[in-house]
């Protein structure tokens, strides 16, 4: 089975997603067989308000942005069922992503940074546009690969979305349960009368969770059972975390909630990013719209992670990789702040090598002046006292020194990525 517009041909069984008003099938351009995505509308969303019927289109219709899936054209099926035109995005969904069994604990570090940059240029836009989504989550951010295995991320799905400045408030409920900020999961899911408004903070509690989510593979706020199966347990959970916590989970039938103010250690994510996004989610997964965070201090903060350059670091008497955020004015002096602070090594213990040679690093020295460094060609950190290891009560009185580990052999990377011996 086929359907067409004047312009564009789809089978019906090659569907990309369904929704309570619409379905998105992937189609071609009936003369340059170019693939685009079309979002055919049922009978169930004419029962809708006109302005609210022509509200995606309009809204699509300004939203010019590269984190944004483009619209090409509205046309019609023969019925008159309004047919729209977009961006067809190869590499499916961040959910679909999150879903394979290799992101079972999160995205790799690189991929999640630019899942974050993704997101936040896209809100900006729409914040600049004065729109407010109301149905963030991994499903409505599709997944862009370039020629050079790149990804891009952009925003879709604005049926929900609507015009909303700072300073106004909504009443009308959309979004996903396990998205939803907590006012509108009491009115839409538990069914419980209410007075409240909405404003633009509800974006950002949509946001918190699908950073969550990419972060470490799994939702934040989880009640015994599920949330689609204990929801009055879903919503204590949300309404009554502590400042601060960022996660929440019931672990047995009626137990108590287990909150979480870290990340947790199966996730993917360096030292160095959860200590820099711990505080981000701390700001935005805020039920109490007067206490959360503004979006100018989201946009700020994000930014600032985005702006830092990254400093790869191999301490080798505690075979630990790091991977250090730092700005690239910073002194030398910081990052050896940075460095203990990660490492536990302290700054007069603090002695680098960097492929097989001492590394000075006097203190006004810049980060941007730092040897170009990569997880490949990291610099080795070496501490000028014997570490204990509580883990390893043999090794306890028998611990290289590090005149024996200068002595002897330093690992150092070669541009191959191989590892070679080096007297020093």
């Amino acid at each position: 089975m086929t359907a067409s517009t004047a312009n564009y041909l789809w089978s019906l069984g090659d569907v990309l997603g369904q929704g309570a008003t619409a379905s998105v099938y992937k189609a071609r351009n009936k003369r340059t067989g170019e693939q685009v995505a079309v979002k055919v509308f049922n009978h169930l969303s004419y029962s809708r308000p006109y302005e609210v019927q022509m509200r995606e289109f309009e809204i699509l219709r300004r939203l010019h942005h590269n984190n944004i899936v483009k619209l090409f054209s509205v046309e019609e099926l023969s019925n008159k069922q309004k047919v729209l035109v977009m961006e067809y995005c190869s590499g499916g969904s961040l959910l679909s992503l999150l879903e394979e069994p290799e992101n079972a604990f999160g995205l790799p570090e690189t991929e999640f940074l630019i899942v974050l940059q993704c997101v936040v240029e896209g809100m900006n836009h729409l914040r600049e546009n004065g729109v407010v989504h109301r149905d963030i989550k991994p499903g409505n951010i599709m997944r862009q690969v370039g020629e050079d295995g790149r990804s891009v991320y952009k925003l879709t799905d604005f049926g929900a979305a609507r015009e909303l400045e700072d300073d106004e408030k909504f009443v009308s409920i959309y979004g996903t349960e396990e998205y939803l900020h907590p006012d509108m999961y009491e009115r839409a899911v538990l069914r419980k009368p209410q007075h409240k408004a909405y404003g633009v903070s509800v974006d950002l509690w949509s946001i918190g969770v699908t950073l969550y989510h990419a972060a470490a593979g799994s939702l934040p706020f989880t009640p015994y059972g599920g949330p689609r199966r204990n929801k009055p347990t879903m919503y204590k959970i949300t309404k009554e975390k502590p400042v601060g916590a960022i996660a929440g989970v019931q672990k047995v039938n009626d137990g108590p909630i287990e909150w979480d103010y870290h990340l947790p250690n199966s996730c993917l994510l360096s030292k160095g990013l959860r200590g820099q996004l711990v505080p981000v989610l701390a700001g935005i997964l805020e039920a109490d719209q007067e206490k959360c965070w503004a979006f100018d201090q989201f946009f700020s903060a994000t930014t600032e992670i985005l702006q830092r350059v990254s400093v790869y670091l191999f301490s080798l008497q505690q075979a630990t990789a790091h991977r250090l955020y730092i700005h690239h004015y910073n002194t030398a002096a910081i990052f050896c702040e940075e460095v203990a602070s990660q490492t536990g090594v302290g700054l007069e213990q603090q002695h680098f090598l960097f492929l097989g040679h001492d590394l000075s690093l006097e203190g006004s020295m810049k980060v941007v002046n730092f040897p170009s460094t990569s997880p490949s060609q990291p610099l080795l950190l070496l501490s000028r006292t014997p570490e204990t290891h509580a883990g390893l009560p043999f090794r306890e009185q028998g611990l290289l020194s590090l005149e024996t580990i200068e002595t002897w052999i330093v690992y150092v990377c070669r541009s191959e990525g191989e590892w070679s011996r080096q007297n020093i």
